[in-house]
């Protein structure tokens, strides 16, 4: 009986791509025609979204032997060097763009995942992806079948998976982005998990303080207590005062989530051979091994 269902499951997956499977599961959970329709619509028009899996695997290990940084938007940022990465490959995370005025290159991959804020910027982020035909953009598969984000040739979407704690460390941090990659607890660790996936040794993290204060102008939306709207320019987390500035929604940032899938990756990384190390000025990250940031760079 095991057989014949193993061999039953592989004509299903063969006959129906897994994009049909996933709009019948979607059906079979019970959502509503209108948020069914508006991802069987966006599977109908765009090619991207359907062979996603397939266009993630011509990246795999496409940068192997390559180094890359992975930039964070803390504070710690206005402290860094940026014209030091001319050349390099970096990962621009959410709302980097607000550097582009102090820097005169722009990040070779671009990632975004944060279900409450990529709504927020979805038209500051869709400017962002005409204005960059060679930067890499990477988002989870939602923003896409939601309406929300945009698709392009240098488009990629990716299925995410939830975290499985029952399967630590690897039920965490994917090892095959073609197939899933894990939600993150912060934007860093699903750009990692990319990264990875494209082959890069060493990474750095610069900008990842991971220290969070909410000023009192921020304020609570509804009854999630979690959900956070910022009333002023004040925005003392980022390089950016008005980086979660008036107006802006986003979430209690919860610190401690964040450090443990840190954690996580740390373990699998290893497991892997890929180096990681935090080249952050200051900040409270010590899950990877401290390097000088300055000192990664030869001098003419």
């Amino acid at each position: 009986m095991g057989r014949l269902s193993k061999t039953l499951t592989g004509v299903w997956q063969r006959v129906l791509p897994e994009s049909g499977r996933r709009a019948l599961y979607l059906w079979r959970r019970g959502w509503h025609p209108w948020p069914l329709f508006k991802y069987v619509l966006a599977l109908a028009v765009d090619g991207e979204l359907r062979n996603k899996a397939r266009r993630l695997r011509k990246l795999r290990g496409k940068y192997r032997g390559n180094r890359c940084f992975i930039m964070g938007n803390g504070p710690s940022i206005n402290k860094t060097d940026l014209s030091l990465l001319q050349d390099e490959f970096v990962w621009g995370l959410n709302r980097c763009y607000l550097l582009f005025d102090r820097i005169s290159w722009r990040p070779s991959f671009f990632v975004a995942v944060d279900r409450r804020v990529v709504p927020d910027i979805a038209g500051e982020i869709n400017r962002v992806i005409g204005a960059l035909p060679k930067t890499l953009f990477f988002f989870p598969s939602r923003f896409r079948s939601e309406w929300i984000l945009r698709s392009d040739r240098n488009v990629y979407w990716y299925s995410e998976k939830p975290q499985d704690r029952n399967d630590l460390p690897f039920g965490m941090f994917s090892r095959d982005a073609s197939s899933w990659v894990s939600t993150a607890s912060t934007v860093s660790v699903a750009g990692l998990q990319l990264a990875v996936y494209l082959g890069f040794s060493p990474i750095y993290l610069i900008g990842c303080d991971t220290s969070y204060s909410i000023p009192d102008s921020v304020l609570k939306e509804g009854d999630n207590p979690k959900h956070l709207v910022s009333t002023r320019d004040d925005d003392p987390n980022h390089f950016h005062p008005g980086y979660f500035g008036k107006g802006r929604k986003w979430h209690d940032p919860q610190v401690e989530r964040m450090f443990f899938h840190y954690e996580q990756a740390k373990q699998v990384c290893n497991a892997l051979g890929v180096q990681v190390y935090n080249a952050t000025i200051g900040g409270a990250l010590e899950v990877f091994p401290r390097v000088d940031y300055r000192t990664l760079f030869s001098k003419p």
